[in-house]
């Protein structure tokens, strides 16, 4: 069992990783959001990504995402969406490295260490922090923390028609809707 400590202490790695190696968070090709590695993470040859999608530009409201491609011929598998329950839960720190993504954390949280149970082994993974206030994602109007299900949906549907922008090339793939808990819901 992971404590919470050790993952709070990821989730900042991930989130300063990505800022330090000049990972651009603005709208873009996927270039731009490539994460090059995370530290102590072990060789591994599939890419992974991180990025805000804007969703809302009136009142600045955007969703975080980390997509990690499938390990192996990640040009023919398909995509699996995953969002954590809650309301409020991190899919990246709930599914994406504690459940199902291709890294957990190790014991002493100093690094990374290989899930070998990842679902990155048969589909490429994408972690969507959702809704904003979630995780990394925000908005610069406080009272878009005060909403439902309704606006959480309608930013996951502009969420993904401008995610699939980024990489058009998964747009043909087949594609699942996963979570656990709240996120019912929404899949």
């Amino acid at each position: 069992m992971v404590s919470y400590g050790v993952l709070a202490v990821t989730m900042v790695v991930v989130v300063v990783t990505v800022q330090w190696f000049g990972c651009n968070f603005a709208e873009g090709y996927p270039e731009e959001d490539l994460v090059a590695r995370l530290p102590g993470q072990p060789k591994v040859l599939f890419r992974q990504y991180a990025g805000y999608v804007d969703v809302d530009s009136e009142t600045g409201r955007s969703l975080f995402y980390y997509f990690v491609e499938a390990d192996t011929h990640p040009e023919t598998k398909p995509l699996t969406l995953w969002l954590n329950g809650g309301p409020g839960c991190s899919s990246l720190g709930g599914g994406a490295f504690t459940e199902l993504g291709p890294f957990y954390p190790t014991g002493d949280g100093r690094g990374l260490r290989i899930n070998s149970m990842s679902w990155n082994k048969a589909s490429n993974l994408l972690f969507v922090e959702s809704p904003a206030g979630v995780g990394w994602s925000y908005s610069n109007t406080s009272s878009d923390y005060n909403t439902g299900d309704e606006t959480t949906a309608n930013d996951m549907l502009v969420f993904l028609l401008r995610w699939f922008s980024k990489f058009p090339e998964l747009k043909a793939r087949d594609f699942f809707l996963t979570g656990e808990s709240y996120a019912g819901r929404c899949v």
